[in-house]
């Protein structure tokens, strides 16, 4: 971009650039004037309120990813976890930041090859890059009062009976918490206080299950047994059994014989 691009369109949100790359020559303008004009490092923050239309401007490559959050998105998720309201976030460069680089590499490959990528992944993830701007760009805390608890009775039946449904195909957070009727950040802490796990590795440690039954009463090819079992291919189900199991299919199914 060899000269200063348009402002985007003032809207009620707020956007967060994660430099992936270092990039010597930039600078962010809001409202045509220069506002800061720095080095930035791979994996250092940048915090734009977009009802102040920003530009930021890149003469050389540049290569990041940008978190977008309306501003009812912010305040919808401090009402679910009991917080007080934000205003506002911490508007500018912050340097770098560990763990937004962290959960922003988790995401790439998701990103990259979504056909193949757990919705449930990508929505857990997604949650946590909201509840971390929150807390270190938003100085939300918690308001003094009882901790909500997990599931219900109804729920917990509910959300594991979708799951399982759906353990051969895709589904997103967002749909398991509408069948509990919660709200997505009230549902994946319900669900981890109740499984002591997040809903997306609940769903792995079944996928394997049913795994293990294909492998012990069945003959069928490791490749058949992965898609069978909701994984995109035998690779991603070799790398799930030897994160739970230390063993490959192949040596479990062997070791049962």
């Amino acid at each position: 971009m060899p000269e200063l691009p348009l402002p985007v369109p003032a809207e009620e949100a707020f956007s967060i650039h994660l430099h992936l790359r270092e990039n010597n020559n930039s600078s962010l303008w809001v409202r045509g004037r220069l506002a800061l004009e720095e080095k930035l490092s791979a994996g250092s923050a940048c915090i734009s309120d977009l009802e102040k239309p920003p530009v930021l401007y890149l003469p050389e490559p540049y290569y990041f990813l940008q978190f977008y959050i309306p501003r009812k998105t912010l305040n919808g998720f401090c009402y679910d976890n009991q917080m007080n309201p934000i205003d506002n976030l911490l508007r500018g460069r912050k340097g770098v930041d560990e763990t937004l680089h962290s959960l922003g590499l988790a995401l790439l490959p998701a990103l990259r090859n979504p056909h193949s990528s757990s919705q449930l992944f990508v929505d857990q993830v997604g949650l946590g890059i909201l509840a971390h701007a929150v807390h270190r760009y938003g100085r939300g805390f918690e308001k003094e009062t009882s901790t909500r608890g997990g599931l219900s009775a109804w729920q917990i039946r509910r959300a594991t009976e979708f799951l399982e449904a759906n353990l051969q195909g895709k589904t997103s957070l967002y749909s398991v918490a509408a069948e509990c009727e919660l709200s997505v950040s009230h549902f994946a802490r319900a669900f981890r206080k109740t499984f002591g796990r997040p809903p997306y590795r609940w769903l792995i440690e079944r996928r394997i299950d049913m795994a293990k039954t294909y492998l012990l009463h069945s003959d069928l090819p490791l490749a058949d047994i992965a898609l069978r079992c909701g994984f995109p291919d035998q690779s991603a189900l070799n790398k799930s059994f030897r994160r739970f199991l230390k063993q490959s299919p192949g040596e479990w199914r062997n070791s049962k014989k």
